[in-house]
């Protein structure tokens, strides 16, 4: 490589044409840079090759295996910076659609949980309304005393029978009003500050919590079996023969919606940062590659026959 270039690109030539690159695409419309269809099948394209390729699944769950090697002892550290907002973010006011919520507990299981739960209740409530029945009510009287209590007891026996009976009656016949009043508390909107509370604690009782208790509960979920469940689901999600127009329209109405605007135009500032780190990052590359081999052999093909000057 001719070493006058070289020292030119060393001494800020690589930076300018980072910058030239970085310009170019910032200040290129948006619909310029992006042609919705060519895109979208390339990206189906990749997403298939992914999911037909057996190596992506082993070395998913390889990975997936190497963190559960290295489960660290203590809770999450999570960074006050990063809790604290989180936790703002839980708690905030939130009042859920009343028909939704009716929807999402018309399930067999919520009433089933409803209906063991109140059944239990009801049954606890009522035998300690019962009279208590004294463990030897007459005393004085021998073999009739004991034949008492064996009369008492089997009363008692057969109260309680009644009680769980009517118990699990009125259950039956009260547990899609159970079902109704927990969607009404859920929507209360005079109840949206505990609510909150009550997400915030959650949050808490997690971050709190042992990390070895946490990945506990992961491997109940059965990771592998999730790993394949995930692969099948993303390979029927990419064999779609409608997933490329699907793309293809969503980048379409994202472009249309941008117009003739610059990518720069849509950041609008608001990533100035960003885009400086992003120069700062695109400069140490092109420093770096053209230091290497493969960058000389390129420039000298590039130049060969030109006849340049040190």
């Amino acid at each position: 490589m001719n070493p006058a270039a070289h020292a030119r690109l060393r001494a800020g030539g690589a930076d300018r044409l980072a910058d030239l690159l970085l310009d170019d695409l910032l200040d290129r419309p948006v619909s310029e840079i992006v042609d919705a269809r060519w895109m979208s099948e390339r990206l189906v394209a990749s997403i298939r090759s992914a999911a037909a390729d057996p190596r992506v699944e082993t070395w998913l769950r390889e990975r997936v295996n190497d963190v559960r090697a290295r489960v660290p002892a203590g809770p999450p550290q999570i960074p006050p910076a990063i809790r604290v907002p989180l936790g703002e973010l839980m708690a905030r006011p939130y009042v859920p659609d009343r028909a939704l919520v009716g929807k999402l507990l018309d399930h067999e299981t919520a009433r089933l949980l409803l209906k063991n739960l109140f059944q239990d209740l009801l049954v606890a409530f009522a035998r300690r309304l019962k009279p208590i029945t004294p463990k030897s009510p007459l005393p004085s009287f021998g073999r009739l005393s004991r034949l008492g209590e064996g009369v008492l007891g089997a009363v008692g026996h057969e109260i309680e029978a009644q009680i769980e009976q009517k118990a699990r009656e009125f259950t039956d016949q009260a547990v899609q009003k159970l079902v109704d009043k927990m969607a009404d508390h859920l929507c209360n909107p005079d109840l949206i500050t505990e609510y909150g509370a009550w997400r915030a604690h959650g949050l808490d009782v997690l971050c709190d919590t042992e990390m070895t208790v946490l990945a506990g509960e992961v491997e109940k979920l059965d990771p592998d079996a999730l790993i394949a469940t995930g692969a099948a689901l993303v390979r029927g999600i990419a064999g779609r023969d409608e997933l490329v127009g699907e793309i293809e329209a969503v980048l379409s109405a994202a472009m249309e919606s941008a117009g003739t605007q610059s990518a720069r135009d849509l950041l609008g500032g608001v990533e100035e940062h960003g885009l400086e780190l992003v120069r700062d990052l695109m400069r140490q590359r092109a420093r770096a590659v053209i230091e290497t081999d493969a960058f000389a052999r390129w420039f000298d093909e590039i130049v060969e026959g030109i006849g340049t000057t040190s």
